[in-house]
Parts: structure tokens; sequence; C-alpha cells
């Protein structure tokens, strides 16, 4: 018995290795969306193939703590599966590769998955994760048993021996330069460097690592030579301009991709203004995805880099910690500070991380008005225009504000609905005619884009205001495309400029990284900049000292004691507001509401003759009409601090709240607006009901929906 214990531990063992190489070369192949190129990498790249194996082999050790060990297996194994197929369908609508900072956006993730897939796609994925947990219960239950004594303590050694050994291989993986952990391409990395290994570090590589030389004296020593930058002479005067910067959702210049033809320039206004006003290259810190990161550079001028793998800093650290950015130096100088985003508050965790950037106010997606819609369900632009110029004339000071837009978001369908949508600009040239529909419907998004543009100049040459705007693109687009592919050869390369009302505004062209733009622009301006600002100012890429001073400082900061701050951290998080309109409530009455007929509904009687069954006629709801203004469709009634989702918009002025029973007198009722993830943006007003009238007359109403002019 004792021998066959024994067999059986080596044969588990041998089990595990087989199971790892197996299970590493389909990661790869999905990784790579082709098998013949995952047995390349194993046959260019032996060891780290092996390497990578060795993390898989550890994980596959832990079921040899189990008694149902072919459960424990095929568990562990089902896991890695789920990871490489994940990641084999992210790559295909976006360049960067799965990590485990994507696990944290799963939320934000279902919100948006119908713009991704269809909705047979969506039944098919949820049927097939069914019958995956359905066979996993079933073999569990199936599963054999191992019996008697399984050499527990000897196991447990073994294991804790496997986890050593992939840390001692890790050590001088990364000593030798086998690997790295210094991924400034993620998908670079993934391809040299193994999709399990590259995972794996994206868990446990989160955040800013102390560097080596980290101390008071070497942070006081940076503060003393940053305390000595002042701020540039500004050519502009001293009458301070309102400030924009406006962040375009996958926006490029489409002429730069080598293969492409248009019967029209789509992005004619773009072209014009990077040839008038300051221009140039803007790098960012990631391609067809990331659009968080590229705004926190811009923001805050830290770098990206020195964080984890594929780490989104507004995920793991932002959402709870206070930093400095432009919005938090703007305030300094008397500037109001605000956001706005035409998409979900809530992604990305905004709604939380623009309290701790220091913006005053925050417009997302649930306080906007009038919102059109592309064919892969997106908001459009044309909406930020109207939204801008009211936030302008909102305040009587200075402004400062931070727009990102969503249009031009992928994913691109190679079908267009042209029934629906107009598609004046046509593009050919890929050789494939699918992908000429997923360009083409590209373009057509940029074009609307570039109208939006034009039009937000032409109301800000109106405004009575100085104002200097700042437009540029996040990420290169979605698409399959190498650096041979385009002009400029840089696939992280997007392009912005900088616009102002001002007379003799100066043209300055530089190519610059996306973490230097506001340095750039303050420097225009004459602005009093932060100490990150200073140190970009003051010291460019290629200077001795620049990342280990730089990662210090962002260190210091963000993880470390605020040694630059010895008279303490200045910076708190703001009483932020959402929105610019008041969202009120004027008056309750009850009533009924008969909802208004579809006109394309077929309300004939269905009179048993089989000629198919009609639609029934809209029914009158007893209930409460909730007068008031600004309200949208993200209005919800609350009652008892639960938001009510049989909430009826009607129009800005008007909700109804099918009810049926009686509201006693004080009664609380509020409203608060509510993205599709069900998460609120805290109560907006609260009314106490005064009590129905002693003999109240119900009528029957039809009320139709009518928009109102932005300004």
């Amino acid at each position: 018995m004792k021998e066959r214990l024994k067999n059986f531990h080596h044969s588990a063992v041998f089990i595990c290795l087989v199971l790892a190489i197996v299970l590493d070369v389909v990661l790869e192949a999905l990784g790579r969306h082709s098998l013949f190129k995952a047995i390349s990498y194993v046959w260019n790249q032996p060891l780290i193939f092996l390497y990578n194996c060795s993390i898989i082999f550890f994980t596959l050790t832990l079921s040899l703590l189990m008694r149902k060990r072919i459960f424990g297996y095929c568990v562990i194994s089902f896991a890695w599966l789920i990871l490489g197929i994940t990641n084999c369908i992210v790559l295909g609508f976006r360049i960067t590769p799965f990590s485990a900072i994507d696990m944290l956006m799963a939320r934000n993730t279902i919100t948006i998955i119908d713009k991704y897939f269809n909705v047979w796609q969506i039944v098919l994925i949820a049927a097939l994760l069914f019958v995956a947990l359905a066979a996993i219960i079933v073999l569990f239950i199936k599963s054999p048993t191992v019996t008697g004594n399984i050499y527990r303590t000897r196991t447990t050694v073994f294991i804790v021996a496997t986890f050593f050994c992939v840390m001692l291989f890790t050590k001088i993986a990364l000593n030798a330069q086998t690997i790295s952990d210094n991924f400034a391409n993620l998908a670079t990395a993934y391809n040299n460097y193994g999709f399990v290994y590259c995972f794996s570090n994206s868990v446990v590589d989160v955040g800013i690592g102390q560097p080596s030389d980290y101390s008071e004296d070497k942070m006081l020593e940076i503060k003393d030579d940053l305390d000595s930058v002042g701020t540039t002479d500004s050519k502009l005067g001293k009458d301070k301009p309102n400030v924009i910067f406006v962040q375009l959702e996958s926006f490029m210049d489409p002429s730069y991709v080598k293969c492409l033809t248009f019967n029209e320039n789509p992005i004619p206004n773009f072209t014009k203004l990077k040839e008038e006003c300051t221009s140039g290259f803007l790098t960012m810190p990631a391609i067809g995805a990331g659009t968080a990161n590229s705004e926190f550079e811009v923001l805050t001028g830290f770098n990206v880099a020195y964080f984890g793998a594929g780490e989104y800093p507004y995920k793991t650290i932002l959402g709870k910690q206070t930093i400095e950015s432009m919005a938090t130096q703007l305030k300094l100088d008397g500037y109001s500070t605000h956001a706005m985003h035409n998409h979900d508050g809530t992604f990305y965790d905004r709604y939380k991380v623009y309290k701790n950037m220091g913006f005053d106010t925050f417009t997302p997606m649930e306080y906007m008005y009038n919102l059109e819609h592309t064919q892969k369900n997106w908001e459009k632009d044309n909406v930020l225009t109207g939204e801008i110029m009211k936030t302008l004339y909102s305040t009587n000071g200075r402004d400062f504000i931070f727009t990102v837009s969503v249009q031009g978001h992928g994913r691109y369908p190679s079908e267009l609905d042209e029934e629906n949508y107009s598609y004046p600009i046509k593009v050919a040239g890929t050789g494939d005619e699918s992908l000429d529909t997923q360009w083409t419907y590209y373009c057509n998004q940029l074009h609307e884009m570039d109208d939006f543009i034009g039009k937000l100049i032409d109301r800000l040459k109106a405004y009575d205001e100085p104002v200097v705007l700042v437009m540029y693109g996040d990420h290169l687009p979605g698409f399959e495309i190498t650096e041979d592919d385009i002009t400029n050869g840089d696939l992280y390369q997007t392009e912005y400029f900088v616009w102002s009302n001002m007379k003799n505004f100066p043209v300055e062209d530089e190519d610059i990284e996306a973490y230097q733009l506001s340095t750039k622009v303050f420097d225009m301006l004459g602005f009093e900049k932060s100490y990150v600002q200073k140190f970009q100012s003051k010291y460019k890429p290629g200077y001795t000292n620049y990342d280990d001073d730089l990662e210090n400082i962002e260190y210091d900061m963000l993880y470390g004691q605020r040694y630059m701050y010895p008279d303490g951290w200045p910076y708190e998080p703001t009483n932020m507001k959402y929105g610019i309109s008041k969202i009120r409530i004027s008056e309750i009455t009850k009533g009924v509401y008969v909802p208004p007929v579809d006109e394309e509904a077929d309300f004939t009687a269905n009179d048993g003759s089989g000629d198919g069954e009609s639609a029934e006629e809209p029914q009158p709801m007893n209930g409460y009409y909730i007068h008031g203004s600004n309200f949208n469709e993200c209005t919800f009634v609350w009652i008892d601090d639960a938001f009510l989702k049989e909430t009826i918009y009607i129009d800005r002025d008007t909700l109804f709240l099918p009810y049926e029973d009686s509201f006693e007198a004080g009664k609380e009722i509020s409203v608060a607006q509510v993205g599709d993830d069900s998460i609120d943006f805290g109560v907006e007003d609260t009314y106490v009901y005064k009590g129905d009238p002693e003999d109240p007359e119900d009528t029957e109403t039809n009320v139709t929906t009518e928009t109102e002019e932005l300004p």
C-alpha cells in the first residue's frame, strides 16, 4: 500500500508537469491567435517557455493537497483557460492584453458589453459559463477521492519548495535580463515574456515600489532644487484665461495610415488647427485602450510607467488618495475647476477619483441632456459644446474645464446601418471589404468629432472672456496596425494643438510626452507650477537622473512619507458637485398617466382568425407626477433610501411614478441620478409631500417630451 501511494504521488507530480506544458502552449496560442506562432515562441524562447510552465506547475501542485485531485487539476486548469480565453477575446477588441487590473473593471465592463457583443453572443457566453459551472459541480461529485495517508507533510514541503524555486527562477531571469518587470509596452511584454508571467506579474506588481535611494535627505534636496524654479514670463499680460482641455477618444489623423484612401478629408478642422496653432506629436502611455491612464498623465504630470504592469492608478490608488494636479494647482490661483465626460460617471471610478484630484464639479453623462448615440451606442461628442459653454457661463471667475470625450470608442462594426445613420466619408485601401467598412465607420466618427471641434471653437471665438483650448487624442484606435503601417512610425503618438481667442498667442510647436503637456501649457501662460510640473519644466527626458528623480517624487507623494511637504500635505478631497444645472422637485401631484402610443405597433384586435397577435394598447397607470426642473432619463425617484426603477421620465420638468398606495403627509420623496450600473450620485433634492387633496380628481394625461436648447 505504501508503495502504491508513493507511485500515485509521483504520478500526480507528473500529471501536473504535463498539464503545465500543455496549458502554456494553449494559452500562448490563444494570446497570439495562432498555434503556429505559439510553437514558434516555444522554439525560439525555450527558457522563458519553461519558466512560464513552472508558474503554472506551481499552481497545479496546490491540487496535491486535495483528496479530489482530479477535480483540483481540472478547476485550476479551467481557471487558466478562462484567463487565456478572456485575453484572446480582449485582443480581438484592443491592442492591450488582458491583465489583472481589468478584473477590477468587471462592473464597468458589464455596462458596455452590448457595445462589443450582440445579444446572441452574450447569451452564448452566459450559456457556456453556466455549462462550465455545472460541469465543475458534476466533476466534484463524480471525481474519485484519494484515501489513506497521502503524505500531507511531504506534499506541503514539496509545494513550498516549488514556490521558492519559482521565486528563485524569477530572480535569476530578471538579473540575467531574460525577462523584465518594467513593461513600457504591455503588448510587447506579453509577446516577449509570455502570458503566464506577464499576467501573474500584473497581479502582484501594483503601485510604485520604494526606490532604492529614497530618503528624506534626497527628497528635501529635490524640493530645494525645484523651489528655485519660477514662472516663465507670460506674453499675454495679466488677464488670465479660462483653460479648457479636451481629450478626444481614439482620435488620430487617419491620413497617417499608408494604405487608406478617402473621398474627402475626415478632419478638416483639426488639420487646419494643427497647422495654425501650437501643435505636435504627443506620446501616450497606451495603444487602443487605457483612456484613464492618458488623462492621468496629462492631469498630473506623472509618468504611469512607474506603476505596475497595465495598472490604472484610478482603480488602485486615486479613489482613496489625493494628488496634486492641474486642478489643485489652478484652484490655488482662484480658478473654479470642472470635469466632464459624456459617458458613465462611474467608469474608471471617476466619480471618486475627481474629488481627489481637485475638481469642484463633475458632469458625467447622467447629468447631460439631448444625448445622441452612434451605431455602437456610444454617446456622441456634439453634446459637449453646450456643456462646456454652460459651465463657462455658470461662474463669474475663471474656469478650468477638463473634458473626456467618448464618441470615437471601438469596437468598430463591419456592417454599416445606413438606414439610421449617415456615413458621408468613404474609406478604402485595406484590401479587405470588412476592414474597409470598419475604417469607414471610424472615420465618420472622426468627422463628427471634428465638427464638434469646429463648432466649439466658433462658440469660444464669440465668448467675451479669454480662453485657451487644448485638444489631443488619448491613444490610437484599436485596429491591428503596425509601426510600418503609419507614416510617423510610432503607435504611441497622437497629436495635440493649443488654440486661443487671445491676440498674439504664441506658436511653439513641440513633440512631447503626455505627462509634459500640462507643463508646456503652464509655461506658455506663465502660471505657477506644481512640484511635478516644475520638475518637467526644468528637466527633460534624457537628463541623467530624470527617471530616478521623477519616480522618487511620484513615490513620495502617493506611497511615501511626503518628505517634500514638511509643513503637511496640502490637498484634501473636494466637496465635488455633480452637474451644473440644479435638479429640483417643485411639486408632487397625484394623477393618472397614459403612456404615449407607439406609432409602429399594430393595435388591431385579435379576433382569433389566426392572422397574428396584436400589440396591447398602453394602459392608464395610477401614481404621482413629480414636477421640477432639469430631470433626464437617469433621474429616479427615491423613497426610504431606495430608488424606484419604475420611474418614468416624461420631460425635463416631469417624472411619473406608478404607485398604487397613497403618500402620507410629511413623506420625504427624493430624486437622484442613477447610471447603467445602478450606482447613484447622491440625492439631488428632497421634497416633503403635503398630502392628497380632500377630493382628488385624477386626470388622465398624455405628455409629450419637449427638449430644451442648451446655451
